[in-house]
């Protein structure tokens, strides 16, 4: 799903944990698969979107998965 406006910068931090708390929960996965399907615009998580394209991808997902299972890397 594409964004609105010019793709930024990847943002630093834990990718998927859209609430910038440091953690990722089932429900911010849930908004990434929502981006992804395309009925979510991906302002709601950029966070989701490692690499700043305006999309998640089901590689941004997993990466997100990971990080709910085994917790965020060290800031």
């Amino acid at each position: 799903a594409r964004g609105a406006g010019a793709p930024t910068a990847a943002l630093a931090g834990c990718g998927g944990d859209c609430g910038a708390d440091l953690t990722v929960t089932v429900d911010e996965i849930l908004l990434m698969v929502a981006v992804a399907l395309g009925s979510t615009e991906v302002d709601a998580c950029r966070r989701g979107d490692g690499n700043a394209d305006g999309e998640i991808t089901v590689d941004e997902i997993l990466t997100a998965l990971q990080h709910a299972l085994a917790g965020c890397p060290a800031p």
